[in-house]
């Protein structure tokens, strides 16, 4: 493992997001990718420094580990070895070859990190509507295709099947494909659903793969936070204060939230199992409903003469108190 700083390596801050680290990584590894600098061992070693630090640092907890224990911390993971296998070698690139990360080396059928990555590298591209072309060579394939899946907040939550049209190579011509596409419970937006064999074929070889990544539409009432899908709820003031029962929207259905007297503005609330079912089967997220007081800018004098009355017969809460007492002390001190 390199005792390199891992965000040194990829030209990053430690505050980075996740999108900043990876477009970086992007562009470092099509600079440094062996393919591109053939008998470059500096260019071999950098990439293979780049690619064991872009393995940490995507991953969530790889990372927490390594910004706690530092490199300790990522060996705890394992991660001396390389997203390609052995020692950091090259072999096996989304193919049948040694362990690769990627679908096609047999691992996770709806996410390929590093086929995104290198797709650039390796590909070219070509396709009709809603398709990317993006092409992995393989010399015992055909080439792999990739299809922009557009699908509604709801498909994504509660599953689909979508019929695809693309075009493909067979026989050493190119001819339209129909297919039908089976969309998880679930899936989240970028991953990617492999279609073993329905890439392009030619010159008596096994066909490549279709791999078809899934572009979510954004929703006009819920936001994603992982599994749990969250919901911002506008209440007048009367109903904050003294409180009533709202029905809401779901992603099946409806349901009733109670919301208490004396709830204040960006207080939560938690629907449970309500969220998106968890890839795989096991259980669903929640429903995080957050309440949002709206407060009048203008009242009619009828309003006013009742919010004074209701001033005047009002104690001063324990908070505002607690800030008030809070304040005179700090005044004070500077005296």
């Amino acid at each position: 493992m390199s005792k390199k700083d891992f965000y040194s390596l990829l030209n990053v801050s430690r505050s980075a997001t996740a999108d900043e680290i990876k477009k970086s990584y992007r562009k470092l590894a099509m600079q440094y990718h062996p393919d591109k600098n053939p008998g470059d061992k500096k260019a071999e070693e950098k990439f293979k420094e780049i690619t064991e630090a872009y393995e940490v640092l995507s991953d969530t907890k790889k990372r927490e580990m390594y910004d706690q224990f530092g490199h300790a911390g990522a060996q705890g993971f394992g991660g001396a070895g390389g997203p390609f296998g052995g020692a950091g070698g090259f072999g096996g690139f989304g193919g049948a070859g040694a362990g690769g990360a990627g679908a096609g080396a047999g691992g996770d059928p709806f996410q390929d990190i590093f086929g995104d990555v290198f797709g650039e590298i390796f590909g070219n591209a070509r396709g009709g509507p809603g398709a990317g072309g993006a092409r992995a060579r393989r010399p015992s394939k055909g080439t792999d295709l990739r299809y922009t899946l557009n699908i509604s907040f709801e498909e994504s939550a509660l599953g689909s099947e979508k019929v695809i049209s693309f075009m493909r190579q067979r026989g050493g011509r190119e001819e339209p494909a129909k297919l039908s596409v089976n969309v998880p419970a679930g899936v989240k937006e970028g991953q990617r659903l492999k279609l073993a064999g329905e890439g392009d074929a030619s010159g008596g070889a096994a066909a490549g793969d279709l791999y078809v990544i899934i572009n979510i539409q954004e929703h006009p009432l819920f936001k994603r936070n992982e599994n749990d899908v969250t919901l911002d709820l506008p209440i007048v003031y009367t109903d904050a204060i003294l409180g009533t029962n709202i029905e809401v929207p779901t992603l099946t259905g409806k349901a009733m939230i109670r919301i208490p007297p004396g709830t204040h503005s960006g207080q939560t609330f938690r629907l449970k199992g309500k969220g998106f079912p968890k890839l795989g089967g096991f259980g669903s997220g929640d429903m995080l409903v957050r309440v949002l007081v709206d407060t009048p800018s203008s009242l009619s004098n009828k309003q006013k003469e009742l919010v004074e009355e209701l001033a005047k017969s009002t104690d001063t809460s324990p908070l505002v108190k607690a800030f008030q007492d809070k304040v005179a002390q700090l005044m004070r001190t500077r005296k």
